[in-house]
């Protein structure tokens, strides 16, 4: 299967539990057979081509520049150039930054969503930040055709606030 992963700063690790995650699991299916990419920022400090046998797609990030909404355009950018690779499927690690851009997902394409924490419940951000972090939770939610829990309470949570299963699959690489 040819296989993204999305939704990272990029390979190898340099930020965080995604990353972490990614650097680990596109070996994994490389290894098994998959043809799997994973997107990464333009200016991550590793310009290879490819790690441990996945290619690596760098795409033009602003975020250096500015700040949050750089993400934005980072996911736009990365979404725009897997629309042109016909993927089978499409990981998305996170969406709040890319689930503004939902309606550009490619149709024939599964998408698979780990949906992270409840950021919107998290009281240090302004009220209309937590409201776009809800809005973007159900996008994400509608969008998706497979959805990830990292723990059970986001399990429960998904399936009682929207009726949708998702797949519990416990936070770390291994």
């Amino acid at each position: 299967m040819k296989i993204a992963i999305f939704g990272t700063r990029g390979i190898p690790n340099h930020h965080g539990g995604f990353e972490q995650f990614a650097e680990w699991f596109a070996p994994y299916l490389a290894d098994r057979g998959h043809e799997v990419y994973v997107y990464c920022s333009h200016n991550h400090p590793y310009q290879q081509k490819d790690f441990g046998g996945a290619r690596l797609v760098h795409c033009y990030d602003p975020e250096y520049k500015l700040g949050t909404a750089g993400q934005f355009i980072y996911d736009l950018n990365c979404l725009l150039d897997a629309r042109k690779r016909n993927f089978d499927i499409l990981l998305q690690l996170g969406y709040t930054s890319s689930s503004v851009w939902y309606p550009l997902l490619p149709k024939k394409t599964l998408i698979a969503t780990n949906m992270d924490g409840l950021e919107w419940k998290r009281s240090k951000y302004h009220p209309l930040v937590r409201r776009f972090l809800a809005k973007a939770e159900a996008w994400a939610v509608k969008s998706s055709d497979y959805l990830i829990s990292d723990n059970t309470a986001i399990e429960a949570y998904l399936k009682d606030t929207y009726g949708v299963r998702s797949t519990y699959i416990p936070y770390g690489a291994e």
